[in-house]
């Protein structure tokens, strides 16, 4: 029989807590920056017939961004994403 205490997984510690914190806030802002990219997408093919390709790179990387954020926050990845890591690019 195995011993319980082999197979526990270790605490959080208290810095994995508020990188964890502070990147669901960050999940938050996105949101809202992603709100008016759409918008600002929406108007730029309304009246110009396509969006705007430098707005299409930075959702790219910003939806990459995103992934990493998620990873992280639900334990599925131990990398830092951005500010203590480095900004993803596609």
């Amino acid at each position: 029989m195995e011993n319980p205490q082999n197979t526990m997984q270790p605490k959080p510690s208290i810095e994995r807590v508020l990188y964890t914190i502070l990147y669901l806030i960050l999940i938050r802002f996105i949101s809202m920056v992603l709100f008016v990219i759409a918008i600002t997408q929406f108007i730029y093919s309304w009246i110009g017939k396509e969006p705007n390709k430098q707005l299409l790179q930075f959702t790219k990387n910003l939806s990459e961004y995103s992934k990493e954020l998620v990873l992280y926050v639900s334990f599925n990845s131990d990398k830092k994403p951005w500010p203590s890591g480095e900004w993803p690019t596609v």
